[in-house]
């Protein structure tokens, strides 16, 4: 596990309790509000009068659901494209930070929306501190210039720059943002129901998939990897727990496999555990993103590709090979999906359950304090400042 991030105090010790309730309005400003954001706006709201700003126009046909989020005003932010669909822009915040002037703006990361930079800016004017929350540069191995001048340049106008995880960190301090403007609060969630280690068998036969069914899931390599483990003789079923864009084409397409069992977009999490317990680890083939961290809270090691700047988040940060979950080769493709989800069918009972135990421990780390907390107490030391 990583060593605590120093470049903020510890929040260890730190509550709701002994943090100032005082402090008024913050603004939280997201696209749009996934269930696993609510303990994030829960934490704040212990604390702190919150309004969010988010999009709710058309989250169901993304695989998200609609979520009522308790706060003080939930204001409906429309998102445009201009520029030829290159730059975004999220209506009110702005104007909302200059009439109101909260006490402290915690608002993703995105250099490609217009909004975020007239926060930055109205923020340093009005001298309200604007906290930006995203995932670095883990992507870009060599940034180009442009980018770079716009990550320095966001990260020196707010009031910090939270990360997602530490490969994120290294990632801003490589193209020369300040360390003393950086700081981590890993990036997880906070699931009602997990499964304990010790309830698995090591002997499941299913594979769980959790996650939107988008460009990217690469789903179809696991299905045939599947297949293939199957043809060897090896009892194997996968799970596939999401909506999206093509679950109904992948329903007809895979209708006749009945090896493969589709559930289709469930937010609930007993249910989701529910099915989990039919499963020996948890399968995200393409880019994975936080599905990793629900997989580790129902002590399912995930299985994931080892090439971290060609994932949709940096989270598959968090395991490592053997240990909290299991690595193929992104240079293999398909062939190393099959090779290693077979390796995983060798290993005996006992070696799953020790694997299992620590993907287990890992989400108890990730969570302990919660990401809500973590982003709390940032906001909170940025204000008394």
């Amino acid at each position: 596990m990583s060593a605590p991030d120093k470049s903020t105090p510890s929040c260890d010790n730190w509550s709701a309790d002994n943090a100032s309730r005082s402090k008024g309005v913050i603004f939280y400003v997201q696209p749009l509000i996934a269930k696993y954001r609510l303990e994030v706006i829960s934490s704040l709201g212990e604390i702190f009068s919150v309004k969010i700003f988010a999009n709710t126009f058309g989250i169901e046909s993304r695989g998200f659901s609609r979520e009522q989020p308790i706060c003080s005003e939930f204001v409906e932010t429309p998102i445009s494209r201009i520029f030829g669909n290159r730059i975004s822009m999220q209506a009110k915040v702005f104007g909302r930070i200059v009439r109101e002037r909260p006490v402290a703006v915690l608002m993703f990361a995105d250099v490609t929306y217009f909004s975020m930079w007239l926060a930055l800016f109205a923020g340093r004017l009005l001298r309200v501190p604007i906290v930006i929350h995203g995932q670095g540069l883990y992507r870009y191995q060599k940034p180009g210039l442009a980018r770079v001048l716009c990550y320095r340049i966001a990260t020196a106008l707010s009031a910090k720059y939270v990360c997602y995880t530490d490969a994120s960190k290294r990632s801003l301090e490589r193209i020369g943002c300040a360390s003393s403007k950086l700081t981590v609060a890993s990036n997880s969630l906070s699931i009602s129901k997990t499964i304990h280690p010790e309830t698995k068998t090591g002997t499941e036969s299913g594979v769980l998939f959790i996650g939107r069914l988008r460009d990217g899931s690469n789903i179809e390599s696991l299905i045939e990897a599947v297949e293939v483990v199957r043809r060897d003789g090896d009892a194997i079923t996968l799970h596939v727990v999401g909506g999206g864009e093509h679950l109904e084409r992948l329903k007809q397409a895979y209708a006749s496999s009945c090896h493969i069992i589709w559930y289709g977009p469930m937010f609930d999490d007993d249910d989701i555990a529910s099915v989990s317990r039919k499963c020996r680890i948890g399968c995200y083939p393409g880019a994975a993103g936080l599905s990793v961290v629900h997989m580790f809270g129902l002590s399912l090691p995930p299985l994931v590709h080892d090439r971290l700047p060609k994932h949709m988040g940096p989270e598959p940060e968090y395991v490592e090979h053997l240990k909290t979950g299991f690595l193929y080769s992104w240079d293999g493709g398909a062939d190393a999906l099959c090779d290693t989800l077979k390796y995983i069918w060798s290993l005996q009972p006992e070696e799953l359950r020790e694997i299992a135990s620590h993907a287990f421990l890992k989400y108890q780390h990730l969570n302990t304090p919660s990401l809500g907390r973590r982003l709390a107490h940032i906001v909170d030391q940025v204000i008394r400042r």
